[in-house]
C-alpha cells in the first residue's frame, strides 16, 4: 500500500471498520498474542548458576527428562541434540524434552519462527522476524515461506533456547542488552557457512544480529507504549520503504541499521509517524490501535514484498507459476510498480520501453509472449533472411532481449530495466536462452554469442520476470540448469481479491460474501469431488468474470441470481474444468461428480 499522511488519518478514522473485518483478524489476533506473550517474558526470571551448571526459570530447575542440564553454550541446542530438520520438529523436541515448560517454549518458538499459535504451527510470511539472509548483516532477503526460504526462521526458533531467549527480551526491556554477551542465534553453525568453525560462527553471528531485525523487533514490543511495534519483518519492512518521504526511513531501509543506533532512530519516526494523527483523535489505547492499523494494512501486501525479496536476493530472475486466472500478469505489473518505484494508480505504459533515448529517470520494462515457434533469433538474435523482390538477402538482426540488455549497459546508472515474459513454459526454452545461461548466473561477465563480434552481458540492473500456468506444463518439464537460475514464487487463487474486483458491481454485501463462497467451496470440491489436485484449481480472475454478465446497478443495490452463475459456469468455467479432466469426462463417475459441482455452484444462495 503506497501510504501519505491523508490516507493514514482517513483509514485511521475507519479504524473500527477495518478490525471488525473478518479477513483482518489473523493479523490483529497475533498482534494481541504477541502483546501478551511480551508480558509474561518480561516478569519471567532466568538464574543461571555456572558453578554448578544450572538454569532456574522462575525458581524452577531447567532439566531434560534424563535428568541432564541443558548447555550454556552459544549453540547449546545444536550441542545437546535438540534440532531438526523440518520448520517446527527442533522445536517439538526441546518442548518434549523439557515438558514442565512446554507451553512457554513451543509460544517463543512460534514467536521466532513466524509460526502461528496453533497446533498446525503454520508459517506465516508476515510473522516472520528474520529472512532468508543467512550470512548477511542485513534482513533485506526474501520472507517468503517456499521451499527452502523458510529455513532461517526455521533456524531461529530451533537454534534458541527458551531461557536465552527470556534473558534477551528482558535485557533489551531493560535498556541493559549487551549484543556482545548475547547467547541469542541466528543460525546452525553449517560447515559450508562457517569453515572456521563454531568459534567463527560465533562471532559473526554476535556481528550480524547487531544489524538484522530480531532485536529492533524485541526493542519495539518491549518499549511498544511510546513507539510504533508491527507484527513482523514484512510489515515493518513494507512501512518504511514506502516511496512518501513522510514515511520512508533511510536509515534501515536496507534492513541494516545497527540496533544502538536504532533505538533513538525508530524513536523518532515512531513520532513522526503517530503526530499525522490529531491529539483530539488519538484516545488511550493510540499507540498500540496505530501499530495495530499499520499491520492490518501492510500485511496484506505480503506477496509483492515476498516476490520482490525473493527476485532480489536470487539471479534477479523471478518465475510466477500456479493455475490459470490467479493474477500472475498482474502481479508482474505490481513488481515493475516497485522495482521502478512508482506511484500507485499511474499507467506503467509510460514506462514501456522503446529505444535507449526515450528511457525515463525510473528505468523501463518491456513484455513478451513465448510460445512454441519463438526462437533464439527472435530473442537474442541471428541471421534473418529478407526477400527484396527476386533478390534474397541476409541481415543480422537483433533480437528483443539483447536489444532491452545493450539499451540497459549503456544507461550508466541502476535504472531497473525489467523484461517480462508471459507464458514463459510455452517455448522451447533451452534453445531459446542457448549460451545466456552463463549470464544469466553470472551478471555483468561478458559472452560470445553467435554471428556477433561484440561481447554480450546482461547487466545487474535487468530482471527476469517469468509466468507461467502449471497445468499447461510442470516445473519438472524445466531443463535443471534452467531451473537453478531462477527463483519460484508460487500464485494460488485468492478468492478475498473479488472484493476489490466486483467493488464497482454495486453488488449486495451478503450476497457478494455467498458468491465468494461458493467460489471457495467450488475449488474444493475440484480436490474432493473430481479428485484434482490443487494445481487444478480455477483462479479468481475467471470468478471475476461474472460481472459481464450482471444487470446495471442504476442506483440501487443487485444481488447474483442463478441465471448470472450458469452464464458463467457455462461459457468460462465448464470449458476450463474440461481441459482439466480430458478424457475422464466421459467416465460416468467423473460425469456425476461434475454435475454435483455445477448444481452446488449455481444454486441458489
Amino acid at each position: 500500500m503506497y501510504l501519505t499522511k491523508d490516507k493514514l488519518l482517513s483509514l485511521w478514522r475507519n479504524r473500527a471498520q477495518i478490525f471488525a473485518d473478518s479477513h483482518n483478524a489473523y493479523v490483529i489476533e497475533r498482534f494481541n498474542r504477541i502483546g501478551s506473550l511480551f508480558d509474561s517474558i518480561v516478569n519471567i526470571s532466568v538464574e543461571v548458576d555456572d558453578e554448578n551448571g544450572s538454569i532456574f526459570v522462575d525458581k524452577e530447575p531447567v532439566v531434560f527428562q534424563d535428568g541432564r542440564t541443558p548447555s550454556m553454550n552459544y549453540f547449546g541446542p545444536g550441542e545437546d541434540g535438540n534440532t531438526a530438520a523440518g520448520a517446527f520438529n527442533g522445536v517439538k523436541i526441546m518442548s518434549d524434552a523439557m515438558p514442565k515448560f512446554k507451553d512457554l517454549i513451543e509460544n517463543i518458538g512460534c514467536l521466532l519462527g513466524g509460526f502461528d499459535f496453533t497446533e498446525q504451527y503454520r508459517m506465516v510470511e508476515e510473522f516472520r522476524i528474520v529472512s532468508a539472509t543467512i550470512l548477511g548483516e542485513h534482513d533485506n532477503g526474501s520472507t517468503s515461506t517456499e521451499q527452502m526460504s523458510k529455513k532461517m526462521s526455521s533456524n531461529l526458533a530451533d537454534n534458541n533456547y527458551f531461557f536465552n531467549v527470556i534473558t534477551t527480551i528482558r535485557d533489551i526491556a531493560n535498556d541493559c542488552f549487551d549484543p556482545n554477551t548475547s547467547k541469542f542465534v541466528l543460525v546452525y553453525p553449517h560447515d559450508s557457512y562457517y569453515p572456521g568453525g563454531w568459534e567463527e560462527a560465533e562471532s559473526t553471528q554476535k556481528q550480524a544480529l547487531i544489524r538484522r531485525f530480531p532485536y529492533k523487533f524485541f526493542h519495539m514490543w518491549t518499549h511498544r507504549d511510546s513507539i510504533l511495534h508491527l507484527i513482523g519483518l514484512l510489515p515493518y519492512k513494507t512501512l518504511i520503504t514506502n516511496q512518501d518521504k513522510d514515511f520512508y526511513y533511510d536509515d534501515d531501509a536496507y534492513m541494516n541499521q545497527p540496533y544502538n543506533e536504532f533505538i533513538n532512530g525508530w524513536q523518532a519516526y515512531s513520532n513522526k509517524v503517530m503526530e499525522m494523527i490529531p491529539e483530539e483523535e488519538r484516545g488511550e489505547s493510540f499507540v498500540a490501535d496505530l501499530s495495530k492499523l499499520i499491520s492490518v494494512l501492510l500485511a496484506n501486501e505480503q506477496d509483492i514484498k515476498s516476490m520482490e525479496g525473493l527476485i532480489n536476493s536470487g539471479n534477479k530472475a523471478l518465475i510466477l507459476w500456479g493455475p490459470p486466472g490467479t493474477g500472475k500478469t498482474y502481479q508482474a505489473h505490481q513488481l515493475i510498480r516497485n522495482l521502478l518505484h512508482l506511484p500507485d494508480g499511474c499507467d506503467i505504459n509510460q514506462w514501456m520501453f522503446d529505444k535507449k533515448e526515450n528511457v525515463k529517470n525510473e528505468g523501463a520494462w518491456t513484455l513478451v509472449q513465448f510460445h512454441p515457434n519463438y526462437t533464439y533469433e527472435d530473442f537474442v538474435g541471428g541471421i534473418s533472411p529478407n526477400l527484396t523482390g527476386n533478390t534474397l538477402s541476409y541481415t543480422l538482426k537483433e533480437g528483443i532481449f539483447k536489444t532491452f540488455c545493450d539499451s540497459a549497459a549503456s544507461i550508466g546508472d541502476n535504472r531497473p530495466f525489467v523484461f517480462i515474459i508471459d507464458e514463459i513454459n510455452r517455448a522451447d526454452l533451452s534453445a531459446v536462452f542457448g549460451e545466456l545461461l552463463y549470464a544469466l548466473e553470472y551478471r555483468g561477465r561478458s559472452i560470445s554469442i553467435p554471428n556477433f563480434s561484440e561481447k554480450f552481458v546482461i547487466p545487474e540492473n535487468v530482471y527476469i520476470i517469468g509466468t507461467m500456468n502449471n497445468v499447461d506444463k510442470s516445473l519438472v518439464t524445466f531443463d535443471l540448469a534452467l531451473r537453478r537460475r531462477f527463483g519460484f514464487y508460487k500464485v494460488m487463487p485468492n478468492m478475498d481479491v473479488l472484493k476489490t474486483m466486483l467493488a464497482s458491481c454495486d453488488i449486495e454485501e451478503n450476497c457478494l460474501e455467498q458468491y465468494i463462497i461458493k467460489c471457495k467451496n467450488l475449488n474444493q470440491a475440484l480436490i474432493s469431488e473430481l479428485n484434482l489436485n490443487e494445481n487444478y484449481q480455477i483462479g479468481h480472475a475467471y470468478f471475476g468474470k461474472i460481472k459481464s454478465f450482471l444487470p446495471a446497478a442504476n442506483g440501487s443495490l443487485i444481488t447474483i441470481t442463478p441465471f448470472e452463475m450458469e452464464q458463467l459456469w457455462s461459457y468460462h468455467i465448464e470449458p476450463l474444468l474440461e481441459e482439466y479432466l480430458g478424457g475422464r469426462t466421459e467416465d460416468s463417475e467423473t460425469q456425476e461428480a461434475f454435475s454435483k459441482c455445477k448444481n452446488d455452484f449455481i444454486a441458489p444462495f
